[in-house]
Parts: C-alpha cells; structure tokens; sequence
C-alpha cells in the first residue's frame, strides 16, 4: 500500500478534515436503528428462540442454549497462565481501588435551619454487560465493566458475549470476568443479547442497567433498551484517541500511541494535533515505518485507518487556540497531552470536552487501557460533548431527601400557597395548611 499523506493544516483544511470526519458525528443511522426495533420485537416474541436464530443469522453459529455451564467458567480460569492470571488480579484491585475512590456516598445537610437535602445512594440491583469480540478479546473491558458494578454493590451480574464458532466465549474473557465478580454468562448476538437484558427471556434476566461498547448496532440496541427503563451510557462506539503535542514530545512514542489506538479496528479513529509542523513530519514519517512492522491482520486494520478513508490524521494547527478548538469539537474518547508544563496547564483548563485525560509522556493508552485502574470504556463519536466514561458511578441511583422542621416549613409556606394558587392546585396549599395549624 502506497503511504497516504495524513497531515492537514488547521484552519486551513478544515474543509478536508470536515470531509474526512463527515460520518463521525453519526453513530448508527435511522435503517440501523429500524433493524434493531425489529430484533427487540422478535425477541419479545419468541424469547430465547429468537436469540438463537439472530446469533445463526449473523454469527453463523447454532447456538444449543444461552447460558454457559459453571464446570466450563471454572475451566477457562483454570486455563489462565499464571502469568495472565497474575495480571488479571492485579488490574482488578487497580480498577476496584478507582472505582471505590469514584463511587458516590449518601449525604445529607442543612442548607437552612430547619431544612436538610442529601441524596440516598444504591446500587442497581442487576446489570447486564456485553463484552464484543468480533476484533479480537476484550477481557479489560470485562474487569472494568464488571468491577464497577461490583464495586457499587449489584447483586446480580451478567454478562453477554458473542460465541465461538464452538458456540462458548472466549476463554480469557469468561474467565477475567468472573474472577472480577460475574455472577453469569449468556452467549448470542449481540443486538438480540441486549434486547434480552431490556426485556427478559426464559434463559435471560431481566436487568436494570446495561453497558458496554460496540459499533453503530450496539450503540443502537443501548439506546433503544433505554426506552425500556434501563440505565445505560450512550455513545460507546469505535475507539478513537486525540494526542496533543508540542515540540518537546518524542516523535517515535507519538507515532505507537496513535497506533496503540489505530490497531483496535479499521474504524477506529486516530489522530495527532500539534503546532509544530516539523513534529508533524516526523510522526507521519515514523508511523508508516511502524506500521510496516506489525502483523497482517492489524497492520490492515492501520492502513485502513490512515489510509484516505480511514480517520486517522495529523492536524497542524496554526496557533494553540486553533488546536484546543479542534480538540473540543472532536470531543475524544481518549486524550492524551504531552507538552512542556505551561503548555499542559493551558490544556487542562481550555479542553473541556474528552472522555478521560492522559497527562505525560509516561501515560500512555495502554496504561489506561489495562493497569491505571480509571475507565476505558468511553463515550465516542462526539458524544463526550454530554456524556462520561462508564464508572460505578453508573451502577447506582440516587433519591434525593428532604426533611423540613415546622419553622422551615412556615418559612417556605408563602411559596406554596402562591404556586398552589397559580397552578390550581387547591390540595397542595391544604396540606401545608393543616400542618401549620397544628
């Protein structure tokens, strides 16, 4: 494949970089969103038979049930290396340690005498978590996923993975999810798993939440489980990554990371942004050689993704203010910044919208990926403008509190009887009333 020329001036090129990008903004489109109506309709109707002929229709395995048996959950942990078990445990504890520091505690206090607020705090009684396959195994997002929930305190933990061609999961995945706290593991096509966890099936339960990543159909069937009263986080498409750098960065790791990142899929989206037009050329230089290097399946993947109709690119901007800008209109999944320190503060406090945050040259997306312990699993396609990373946070809900002493309520009772009025609405002033005649 002949080196494509990714380097585009901005603002220059924006024309070309709007062109290049123009497919981001949309995640899954209206026929695709139709199709998965169509999957939830059918699963609605015929259950786990439904799931069975969706995974034979678009994974091409027949599936003789839903449910992996615990003999084969305790064998794919017995299967794990030492080595991988090893790392498995340990970015559990990291992952478990950022999920504990993160997860929301009850509260209360007096904003005025007599008047307290707080917010009670629980966890969801149920999840549903579906871990893709389709690329390769995923078993960080397992621990992430599943650890959050465990961490906020579900009781019941599932988790939906697309089969093998021998109708079971993969083993490192099952096995890093239960070691992390899974409770159990359905298999099936991923659309019509997720319809399962909306509405329930003989083999599946009925969930409260449900998470994970995926192209535009997964994005899709989350949205749509939404309408069914599940918790969910939106926008959790192919991986993409925004590196800002200056002169003072080191061409060579620039040019792993954007690959680090480029290599999940051909859909991923990869890209440098940085003023330094030398460090541009350099990186671009560096990353063909780089690519040359790796092996066939991803190194396709990465001359797709840098290739003319891949998004990956390197962006020059004319001045920091026009790089931030970018920054803030691509809204990255990951962001990674690697400047000199007066630099990085400008950074810090002028982009506002990225999914997780990277500082320095010794933090790279693998390290986030697999060992820091904070999330990966990261809003895409624009959507971190509004939305955040999937923590334990997501895993529980709030009620707020509020609790009033007479006095308070005497204070605010003008409020009422006004409002009341107004609205028409002559039993909310009346049972403010009988309590102060009391």
């Amino acid at each position: 494949m002949q080196n494509q020329n990714i380097v585009f001036k901005f603002p220059e090129q924006n024309g070309l970089l709007t062109e290049r990008f123009k497919t981001h903004k949309t995640l899954f489109n209206r026929d695709v969103l139709n199709g998965v109506l169509s999957i939830f309709d059918e699963v609605a109707n015929k259950g786990d038979e439904g799931i069975r002929s969706f995974t034979m229709k678009y994974d091409e395995v027949d599936l003789d049930g839903l449910i992996l048996s615990n003999d084969y959950v305790e064998g794919c942990i017995t299967s794990l290396s030492p080595s991988l078990r090893s790392a498995i445990e340990q970015a559990i504890n990291n992952v478990q340690e950022a999920n504990l520091a993160m997860l929301p505690k009850t509260w209360e206090k007096q904003i005025r005498p007599g008047t307290v607020i707080g917010e009670n705090v629980v966890p969801l009684d149920s999840v549903g978590i579906w871990i893709p396959a389709r690329k390769g195994p995923l078993i960080s997002t397992a621990i992430m996923l599943v650890v959050a929930a465990k961490t906020a305190g579900v009781k019941k933990i599932v988790v939906g993975m697309p089969p093998l061609k021998n109708g079971l999961g993969d083993q490192g995945t099952v096995a890093a999810a239960r070691l992390a706290g899974a409770d159990q593991f359905v298999i099936g096509n991923g659309v019509s798993i997720i319809a399962g966890f909306a509405q329930g099936t003989n083999s599946i339960q009925e969930v409260d939440g449900i998470y994970g990543p995926g192209p535009g159909g997964i994005a899709a069937a989350m949205s749509v489980a939404m309408t069914y009263g599940k918790k969910s986080v939106l926008g959790i498409g192919p991986t993409e990554c925004v590196i800002f750098a200056d002169e003072t960065a080191d061409p060579l790791k620039i040019a792993y990371d954007l690959i680090n990142e480029g290599e999940h899929g051909p859909d991923s989206s990869s890209i440098l942004v940085t003023t330094s037009t030398n460090l541009a050329h350099q990186v671009e230089t560096l990353l063909w050689k780089c690519i040359d290097g790796v092996e066939e399946k991803r190194r396709q993947y990465l001359q797709n993704v840098f290739g003319s109709n891949g998004k990956g690119a390197i962006v020059v901007a004319s001045n920091i203010d026009e790089a931030f800008d970018f920054i803030n209109w691509f809204a990255p999944e990951h962001l990674m910044i690697v400047c000199d320190k007066e630099t990085e503060n400008r950074a810090l406090t002028s982009i506002n919208n990225a999914g997780e945050i990277l500082i320095g040259e010794y933090t790279p997306f693998s390290a986030a990926n697999y060992g820091i312990g904070i999330t990966a699993v990261l809003p895409t396609n624009h959507f971190a403008r509004a939305f955040s990373g999937v923590t334990s946070k997501d895993m529980v809900k709030y009620s707020t509190i509020g609790r009033l002493s007479k006095d308070a309520l005497q204070e605010i009772y003008p409020i009422i009887k006004e409002m009341g009025n107004y609205e028409q609405l002559p039993c909310h002033v009346k049972a403010a009333d009988i309590r102060l005649l009391e």
